[in-house]
């Protein structure tokens, strides 16, 4: 921001310079938009040897000072009334514009200033009348301070330009491969404490994040042919219903606000860029800084009524003189009806000040709609069977849920891209074994004399890896453990993963073509998918233990095959962190309504109104659009399912991780969800060493390579030798996760 107003400075430096002005008013015509032009480059000229006679010298004083005042206009305002492109380039430009002409008219004051105060001539020269002057300086001024804020629009748009990071629609990943950090600094937000706080941050999203509600609206439950990526320790159907709900709710004000811009377009459809500065300029003034260094604060409404008061002036000052100036241009008809320059300006004035208002209200009042609903969603009043009005139009929706229920409790995730593990967040670590299945020594320990191995098969594993997991999960809490760790809430499923390219060939995992693909597979299916871990399906014993409300889910998924005299078991973990910081604020609302948070509402309206009504339109258009667009879509996908077998049916989106914090919130978080999965690995190694001894098979080499996975969290097999996270050796295997990773990736799937 500091390098672009440095920038916008020097370029006003060298286009004000007598040298610049003068060669580019060489040219000087008798075309009247040509010559509007040319005294535009007057108002920011500068001049440091002003003439010897009086008329040249009040001339070039009164340049000196809209030169100055233009600098510092730029060096103040534009930092807090243009921002760097985020998406809204529309509102960022009227904002641009906006910001030009009023440095522009606030600099043609101090010139009129000079001019009326200095040599009598020169003021004589304008007209007899001292206002005179006033209006040709405005002018002037008016169309210098539209080439300004295009000038500082385009400077904004190039250097405001994100970097391509793969955030888009064309740069969405297909893979969830990081995971998360640790902040540097302190954690402000609470901490989920009680099952079901995730969520109901998630359902507190959807009023708070229209991005949010949109992504899970529009990418998961309109996808009629897409499966749907559950996660544990959410409820998705809840946190469906309230997006819905909210993106009705979203409709509904866009629709009030559109009509807003009706008295403006009505009277002067220039002064919307007025009305845009306006409401941005009141919008910076209603946000009162905190003075808390340790937490949130309620804005001060004293010191924001007194800020916007002096908001409001200078804008009246602005808006008058600006008025009569349109008024004092000799437009035409259209002309004038179009820059509101009739009347002197009253009613584009009196237009813009209706909207406004108008706007302000329906802003307001949504506000109050979402602060009850958000208190609904409070800890105390949550319940996840109530159902959110407004109840949604679109027949699909209801249907949708119904699926969105169904996956929840079944036993089959189908994923989009490479990562079969979608919802769960980014790996952790994983860890593999590979038994041979020998004879163990007899008791005498003779190796000559060996017993038999006793048949089995990798369901005969995988159900002694449940009932070792389950056993160890219900003991009693007083009970030690191995670790000393108990596993009170460990939640174990079998899941069978498959990718959306490879489910058209199973009718038991496509049983409509022209419908989502299933979310349960029968028990005989499962089991026949779990013995032949070979095709595109595959079997895992699932392990999740929810912590932190849950908020912290550290996962584990257990593979097993038995191939010839081998046992391989591969364990892949994965840890599901907190959501966003910023959704746990619906915990620090008050029961009821207060009167300092009515008036911190009333704020929080006003600085949100400007964005809010420029983007309206287009935002109503869109949903107004969206069932057509929709039926288009589905109907183009419909076609090249029937017509592709590689058709991908898989879930592109968790919702979940589209609300993951980039970073623990707690310190303690990451280090339980460590120490869980460190207590599933012990748990699961020692069901697995059990159940070999009673099947007779030699376990000297599991032990040495469980040693190694339990103290280092790394695989040593054979000669291999392992030094941190290295493995050196033939067939060698290591992984750990020593460090924090880089942020998560919460982009859908493409």
């Amino acid at each position: 921001m500091r390098g672009t107003v440095v920038l916008l400075c020097a370029l006003v430096v060298v286009v004000g310079s007598p040298w610049v002005v003068d060669a580019l008013t060489a040219g000087w015509t008798d075309n009247r938009v040509l010559e509007l032009l040319y005294r535009a480059l007057y108002v920011p000229r500068w001049d440091l040897t002003p003439g010897p006679d009086p008329q040249s010298a009040t001339i070039a004083w009164s340049g000196n000072a809209g030169f100055v005042a233009v600098i510092l206009g730029i060096a103040l305002l534009v930092p807090r009334l243009v921002r760097p492109a985020s998406g809204a380039r529309g509102a960022q430009w009227a904002a641009a514009l906006g910001t030009g002409v009023l440095i522009a008219l606030l600099a043609a004051l101090p010139s009129w200033a000079l001019v009326l105060w200095g040599d009598p001539a020169t003021a004589l020269a304008f007209g007899p009348d001292p206002s005179a002057a006033l209006v040709y300086i405005l002018v002037d001024s008016l169309c210098f301070g539209v080439l300004l804020g295009l000038v500082v629009a385009a400077v904004f748009a190039v250097a405001g330009t994100p970097a391509p990071a793969g955030r888009g629609a064309a740069g969405r990943t297909r893979e969830r491969k990081r995971g998360m950090t640790s902040p540097d600094g302190p954690a402000t937000a609470p901490t989920g404490s009680a099952p079901g706080d995730a969520t109901r941050y998630l359902c507190a999203a959807a009023y708070t994040d229209p991005a949010f509600a949109r992504l899970v609206v529009e990418d998961v439950l309109a996808d009629e042919l897409a499966a749907v990526a559950v996660s544990p320790g959410v409820d998705l159907v809840p946190v469906a219903r309230h997006c819905l709900a909210a993106r009705r709710l979203t409709a509904r004000r866009d629709r009030r606000l559109t009509l807003a811009f009706g008295p403006v377009l009505l009277f002067a459809p220039f002064w919307l860029l007025f009305g845009a500065l306006a409401l941005k300029a009141l919008g910076a003034a209603a946000r009162v800084p905190g003075r808390s260094l340790r937490g949130r604060e309620l804005p001060d409404f004293g010191q924001a009524v007194r800020r916007l008061a002096v908001t409001g002036a200078a804008l009246l000052a602005t808006a008058l003189p600006m008025g009569l100036a349109l008024s004092a241009l000799p437009l035409p008809g259209f002309p004038a009806w179009l820059f509101g320059g009739y009347l002197g300006g009253i009613p584009a004035l009196l237009a813009v000040l209706v909207a406004g208002v108008l706007a302000f209200r329906t802003v307001a009042a949504a506000e109050r709609d979402v602060d009850a609903r958000l208190r609904m969603l409070r800890r105390e009043s949550f319940s996840p069977d109530a159902v959110p009005q407004p109840l949604p139009a679109e027949p699909w929706a209801q249907a949708r849920i119904t699926k969105l229920a169904e996956a929840q409790h079944g036993n089959v995730t189908v994923y989009s891209g490479f990562s079969p593990f979608i919802g769960h967040s980014g790996k952790d670590s994983h860890w593999a074994l590979s038994i041979p299945l020998l004879p163990a020594q007899s008791p005498s320990g003779s190796r000559a004399e060996r017993g038999t191995v006793t048949p089995f098969d990798a369901w005969d594993v995988v159900e002694c890896l449940r009932s070792g997991l389950r056993n160890a999960a219900g003991r009693h809490p007083g009970e030690p453990l191995l670790d000393g760790r108990g596993l009170t809430g460990l939640r174990l499923e079998d899941r069978v993963l498959v990718s959306g390219t490879q489910v058209a060939a199973n009718a038991l995992l496509l049983p409509h073509p022209g419908r989502a693909p299933a979310t349960r597979l029968p028990a005989p299916e499962v089991r026949r998918i779990a013995l032949n871990p070979e095709g595109p399906a595959r079997h895992h014993l699932a392990a999740h233990l929810p912590l932190w409300g849950d908020e912290v889910v550290p996962s584990q998924f257990l593979q097993v095959a038995v191939s010839g005299r081998t046992l391989h078991l591969r364990c892949d973990r994965h840890i599901l962190g907190p959501v966003r910081p910023d959704l746990h604020a619906v915990d620090s609302l008050p029961a009821r309504l207060t009167d300092e948070h009515r008036r911190a509402l009333a704020l929080t309206a006003l600085r949100r109104t400007g964005a809010a009504l420029f983007a309206a339109p287009a935002s109503a258009l869109r949903y107004a659009r969206y069932g057509s667009r929709r039926t288009r879509t589905l109907g183009r996908e419909r076609k090249a399912a029937a017509q592709d077998p590689a058709f991908d049916r898989g879930a592109r989106l968790s919702i979940r991780e589209a609300a993951l914090s980039p970073a623990y919130l707690n310190h303690f978080q990451r280090g339980d969800a460590e120490s869980a999965l460190a207590a599933l690995d012990r748990h699961t190694l020692a069901a697995v060493r059990e159940f070999l001894d009673e099947h007779g098979v030699d376990t000297a080499d599991f032990r040495t390579q469980t040693q190694t996975i339990l103290n280092n969290g790394v695989l040593q097999q054979g000669g291999v030798s392992v030094v941190a996270n290295q493995a050196v050796g033939q067939g060698a295997q290591a992984t750990t996760q020593v460090a924090a990773a880089p942020a998560a990736d919460r982009t859908p799937r493409r």
